[in-house]
């Protein structure tokens, strides 16, 4: 039975794949046709088109052939890119078809039917699906991992359905290695493999294993705020990429890639996660660090330490903005060049003008319309003085203005964009201090001038517990108009003064959000022995609700040395014994002083270092910042410095050493020169 079912599957996907074939063979030649086609357009616009602007009748007969030859031109652009996308869908199933089936029965009356789900739809005949899309409404079937009487929803529409087949299968292009069916994704086969392979420098697509907890993640609906609380391992930053690729798919009709930002930890970990959404079949959102975003948002310094006061001092600025008296120094000359259009204490005397209105967003943009009318007179002034007067030549008020706009942008742009403000002087005034942070800078600016982006439909924040309360406050203004979605483990905070989940949904609290808490508790990543290792640092209640479903592994080698010769010969064999396998191997150093010493001591032996804009290595050994670590996993890690001073016994340094010892997948080693940390049983 079980032969007849494989051989009956194996000419299923037979036919299947060269169905994609032959599509894949028509794409190209249409691709080709289309080319040849525009080419040969192009050629005769060279050959025939005449640029003739001799008068005003023949150039608006010029320029309306150029607007019909630019139509063609745009109509085949828009062919070609349809054809391309729709051939790279092919291509991507070529690899694979799909990776399952669902037998469903909508009525007890009608015969079952047959879907098979992939990273992509394709149809034979622009209805007839021969695969589904893994984010269509029926796909929930599958992985709702209910068999039986179950349902799925369409928009807000509940439709029934009798799954009488949940089957999943192991392809090679268009060999069927293996299939099986399952009720419960946990026990399955294809999860368990797709644990077990090597991990490489990228992360890969999680759509083929995609557990219940996880789906439900996915799938959720739009609420104003969620928050995924997940333990280490449970798949949260893959999670988060198939939700923007669902939410993409949900709504492909009204939603860019440009209207959805995600906030990563640091430039390694966003080349670690590139891959994922075009390997289906979606772009990339605007993906940027906390200092990217500073930049980006041209505040004027750097981010440093974590201030314990800043939310407090962004509340502080809210209250006293209003009430704050205006004066010459809150305002900068405006300039054009080297050129003084408006000094500081003209800018005062306009402001002045409108003494009705408090500080703020409506005293500044209406003052800043007085501003450019008063600029343009001046740069207009200005202008006529170097002008020879026998040469002047009257001109419309409209044609002045434009010349004005293009000759002088520079000063005009400065006061459109509020540049005028001393916001440096404004935040010192209100704090009290020379001493101004990022976040009480441009919180400062958002306040005056109206800075945000409105534009900005979802905003995600991976490792969430990473960032403080005035960043949370800067985004949630920023991006008034966004849905947020929150990743994080509150147990990988490995930094004083970040925010605390209770934080997270007291902000929901206050501004009348909806929030939603969703958790993911099962570890993917680690084997048992490990999962054991770092779950026991955890509180008791999340320590008795964490479990792994990896099959068991090797035990953990925990060593103290006695010395530097001990401690180095120690950790140059374990890198020996771990890069004999595949894989990436990690060397985790909590201090700088340690990645310096390593390479003192193991010279030319000693792997290479991974820095905060350098990308991982293909495969071997290397060493990173336990911070440029958080977020990524690897088949083996040494934990160098696992000593006291790493890690102290603090509630700090135990998120620490979890944070360490949970980027392990396969094998992990926990080293110290000298007496080990004390929260290592």
């Amino acid at each position: 039975m079980e032969q007849e079912i494989f051989d009956n599957e194996q000419k299923h996907l037979t036919k299947t794949y060269n169905k994609l074939l032959d599509m894949k063979k028509d794409l190209e030649s249409q691709i080709m046709n289309l080319d040849a086609k525009a080419t040969d357009e192009k050629n005769d616009i060279r050959d025939n088109i005449r640029f003739d602007y001799a008068d005003a009748e023949t150039t608006m007969e010029t320029l309306g052939e150029i607007e019909v030859w630019n139509r063609y031109i745009d109509t085949y652009n828009i062919e070609s890119s349809s054809l391309g996308k729709r051939l790279g869908i092919v291509k991507k199933l070529l690899e694979s078809p799909y990776f399952a089936k669902i037998q469903v029965q909508f009525d007890p009356s009608e015969p079952v039917e047959d879907y098979y789900i992939g990273r992509a739809a394709i149809s034979e005949n622009g209805y007839d699906q021969m695969v589904i899309d893994w984010r269509s409404p029926i796909a929930e079937v599958y992985y709702n991992q209910e068999s039986g009487h179950t349902s799925y929803k369409v928009e807000d529409r509940v439709i029934p359905v009798d799954l009488k087949l949940r089957r999943q299968f192991n392809l090679n292009k268009d060999k069927l290695i293996s299939f099986f069916d399952t009720q419960i994704a946990i026990e399955d086969p294809m999860l368990l493999k797709s644990l077990s392979q090597t991990h490489t420098d990228k992360m890969q697509a999680i759509t083929a294993t995609i557990q219940k907890e996880q789906n439900t993640v996915i799938r959720y609906p739009d609420v104003p705020v969620l928050l995924v609380n997940g333990i280490a391992g449970s798949g949260k930053t893959s999670v988060l990429l198939q939700r923007i690729a669902y939410l993409f798919f949900q709504k492909r009709n009204t939603l860019r890639p440009d209207q959805v930002c995600l906030m990563t930890l640091n430039p390694v970990f966003r080349d670690y996660i590139d891959n994922v959404l075009p390997d289906l079949g979606e772009s990339n959102p605007l993906t940027i660090t906390w200092q990217e975003f500073l930049e980006m948002v041209h505040v004027p310094f750097e981010a440093k330490e974590i201030d314990s006061t800043e939310a407090e001092n962004l509340k502080k600025i809210h209250e006293v903005l209003p009430t704050l008296i205006p004066e010459a120094e809150d305002f900068h000359d405006i300039k054009q060049k080297e050129t003084l259009v408006m000094t500081k204490k003209e800018v005062l005397s306009v402001i002045k003008m409108f003494k009705q209105f408090p500080m703020g967003m409506r005293l500044i943009q209406t003052a800043s319309d007085e501003l450019e009318l008063r600029a343009k007179n001046s740069l207009r002034n200005m202008d006529r003085d170097t002008d020879d007067e026998t040469t002047s030549v009257s001109k419309s008020d409209s044609a002045e203005n434009n010349r004005i706009e293009n000759d002088f942008g520079g000063a005009l742009r400065d006061i459109k964009h509020c540049s005028f403000v001393n916001v440096t002087h404004i935040a010192q005034r209100i704090l009290g201090t020379k001493r101004i942070t990022p976040c009480e800078w441009l919180f400062t600016k958002m306040e005056l001038t109206g800075m945000c982006d409105r534009n900005m439909r979802y905003v995600m924040i991976d490792e969430v517990q990473d960032y403080t309360k005035a960043q949370l406050l800067v985004f949630k203004k920023y991006f008034p108009n966004a849905r947020f979605m929150l990743l994080g483990d509150e147990f990988q905070a490995i930094r004083e003064g970040t925010i605390s989940f209770d934080e997270i949904k007291e902000m929901a609290k206050e501004d009348n959000k909806s929030f939603v808490e969703l958790p993911l508790m099962t570890s993917y990543r680690s084997s048992p022995e490990i999962t054991d290792m770092f779950a026991a640092l955890l509180p008791e209640d999340k320590k008795l609700m964490v479990s792994s479903v990896q099959r068991p592994g090797e035990s953990v080698t925990i060593k103290a040395c006695k010395n530097d010769a001990e401690y180095y010969k120690e950790l140059n064999d374990k890198i020996k014994e771990f890069e004999k396998n595949d894989g990436l191997t990690a060397i985790i150093c909590k201090k700088q002083s340690t990645i310096e010493n390593i390479i003192v001591n193991l010279g030319e032996k000693a792997p290479v270092i991974v820095s905060g804009h350098d990308s991982l290595p293909k495969e071997g050994a290397f060493i990173i910042e336990l911070p440029l670590a958080k977020g990524l996993e690897f088949d083996h890690v040494i934990l160098a410095d696992a000593d006291s001073e790493g890690y102290p016994d603090d509630e700090l340094g135990k998120h620490c050493l979890y944070t360490a010892m949970s980027r392990a997948t396969q094998n992990l080693a926990i080293l110290s020169n000298g007496k080990l940390s004390p929260n290592i049983n």
